[in-house]
Parts: C-alpha cells; sequence; structure tokens
C-alpha cells in the first residue's frame, strides 16, 4: 500500500511540475499584460487609467514611465499617476540607441527602495533591456543571467542591443 501511495505522490508531483510556469508566481491582483519578473516589480507596455487604479489596488506605490514626450497617449499619464498617490517618474529612452549602461543606472537608482514598482514603455522591450543591463552591470549577473532577467521584463527585439552592450562592458 505503501508503494502505490508513493507512485501516486509522485504522479501528482509531476502533473504540478508540468503544469508550472514563472507566471503561476506573479500576483493574481496584477493585469494579465503585465510582467513581475521580481517581488516588487511589474513591468510592461503602457498602462491605461484603469490599469493604474487596478495596480494601486495590487500595492502599486510609484511609476516610472520609459516612454518619451515624442510618444503621445491618450490621457496625461502622470496626472492620473498623481491622483491616485502614486509617485511618477519619467526616465525617457529613445530606442535602441537610448539603451545605455548610462541609462540602465539612472533606472536603478529609481529602483532602491521597497516600494512596488510599475516600470513601462509602450511594449515592455526598453523595460526589459535596462533590467538586463543594470542586472549585469549593477547586480553583477552573468550574461546569460541577465538576458533571462530582461526576457522575464519583456525584452524582445532589443536583446541584440542589450547583448552589444553588456559585451562591450565585459571587455572593458
Amino acid at each position: 500500500m505503501t508503494t502505490v501511495k508513493q507512485v501516486l505522490a509522485l504522479i501528482v508531483l509531476g502533473l504540478v511540475l508540468i503544469g508550472y510556469h514563472p507566471q503561476c508566481l506573479a500576483d493574481p491582483t496584477i493585469p494579465d499584460h503585465f510582467n513581475q519578473p521580481a517581488e516588487n516589480l511589474i513591468t510592461g507596455g503602457q498602462p491605461s487609467q484603469a490599469d493604474l487604479k487596478q495596480l494601486k489596488e495590487a500595492g502599486i506605490s510609484k511609476v516610472i514611465n520609459l516612454r518619451g514626450p515624442d510618444e503621445p497617449i491618450s490621457f496625461d499619464e502622470q496626472a492620473a499617476a498623481e491622483a491616485l498617490g502614486l509617485t511618477y517618474i519619467s526616465l525617457p529612452v529613445a530606442g535602441a540607441g537610448d539603451v545605455t549602461v548610462e541609462k540602465a543606472r539612472a533606472l536603478y537608482q529609481h529602483l532602491q527602495s521597497d516600494d512596488k514598482i510599475l516600470i513601462h514603455c509602450a511594449s515592455g522591450n526598453r523595460v526589459g533591456a535596462l533590467l538586463a543591463i543594470g542586472a549585469h552591470d549593477i547586480n553583477g549577473k552573468p550574461i546569460t543571467e541577465s538576458l533571462e532577467f530582461g526576457r522575464a521584463a519583456g525584452l524582445s527585439s532589443l536583446e541584440p542591443t542589450v547583448r552589444s552592450v553588456l559585451n562591450v562592458q565585459t571587455q572593458q
């Protein structure tokens, strides 16, 4: 009888592991179209006013916007965030040419708190790019691990740019 229970326990464990996905660890109060690469960090594309309200209710206290002033949206995000009592920071990243170690360091300066933070751009790609660079430059993570963290935060088409920045940095 004990052997049967052990086999059943292994089968259940196997099924649980097959169904495991990192997003399962994400806070269920966070909208599905955002990522949660770290406990107090939410990343993604442009939030709506409703997203900001939901994120505030989920404990977000700071919004960092990487979009530039030349990227219009349908509402005044800063005013909407501040009306909800959120700290709003604009740190414009103007495409691949602005994905630099300096911008990553500036972003990481704003992350030095226990706040639950939303970082966004239009799609999450620039967010993931700067977080990957910072993971390597500031936190000393290996390039492979830094890129994985960036991808979890939204890094996609800017990955070759990030790889280039990280490879140049390691040669210095």
